[in-house]
């Protein structure tokens, strides 16, 4: 592993145990992405399951990945003697390893995943061909390329994507990228202050604190149609 990618693993491992005490905030981001979630279901990028436990709720059969061992392990601690939930290794820069090709999906769940990819084309394509047909890849990325700054080098991101571009990415795999749509206005400006103005590399628990508290607040986008905004969310759906 490459030191940069060692620090971003690091920063990451960091950025997941600070969400991992903003219940609330997981709550409200699994409900941008399950509405497709059901039956056999596929999560990449599991980390330590901050997701992981709300689409275990929706799901017949549940791969949860990662490619970091610690990760893994914690998974495996959440997970021990749930006979639905199965943990596996999984290299995005690679193949599918042999646990995850056997089977085919009704849903694979992608939150904050793809933007760490380089070749994130051949990823999508990997992932569209594990699903069965009218199955759906839930995806969320970050958003706005102007927000790109210190908190995504840290985090080991090679982009923030647009509807355009994420359209693009998906189209290319030949799935039916549906609609993206903006989420999170709140917290762009938060990420746009902390990574573009301080240059900070690292989330403060304060601030993620502060937004859990808010949540009564950022719901209310829920109702509206935003034109910008921290991460982009759409279910992309393979043709039956």
């Amino acid at each position: 592993m490459s030191v940069e990618r060692e620090r971003a693993s690091a920063t990451g491992g960091r950025t997941l145990e600070t969400f991992a005490n903003t219940p609330r905030l997981n709550d409200w981001m699994y409900s941008k992405i399950s509405e497709g979630v059901r039956g056999e279901v596929l999560e990449i990028g599991s980390g330590i399951g901050n997701i992981s436990r709300h689409i275990r709720a929706a799901a017949s059969h549940l791969v949860v990945t990662d490619t970091e061992p610690h990760y893994l392990e914690s998974l495996r601690d959440t997970f021990a003697g749930d006979s639905v939930v199965e943990v596996a290794a999984y290299d995005l820069d690679a193949p599918p390893p042999a646990p995850v090709e056997a089977r085919r999906y009704d849903a694979i769940v992608a939150v904050n995943v793809i933007e760490h990819i380089a070749d994130d084309r051949t990823l999508v394509a990997r992932l569209a061909h594990l699903l069965r047909p009218g199955g759906s890849l839930m995806i969320y990325v970050p958003a706005c390329p102007i927000a790109y700054g210190s908190l995504d080098v840290a985090l080991g991101h090679f982009r923030r994507y647009t509807p355009a571009t994420l359209t693009s990415l998906l189209r290319a795999a030949e799935l039916d990228p549906g609609r993206p749509r903006y989420v999170n206005l709140l917290g762009l400006g938060g990420w746009i202050v902390n990574g573009r103005v301080l240059q900070r590399k690292l989330i403060p628990p304060s601030g993620a604190a502060l937004f859990e508290r808010l949540m009564p607040l950022v719901r209310l986008e829920d109702k509206l149609t935003l034109p910008f905004g921290l991460g982009l969310c759409t279910r992309a759906t393979k043709p039956g």
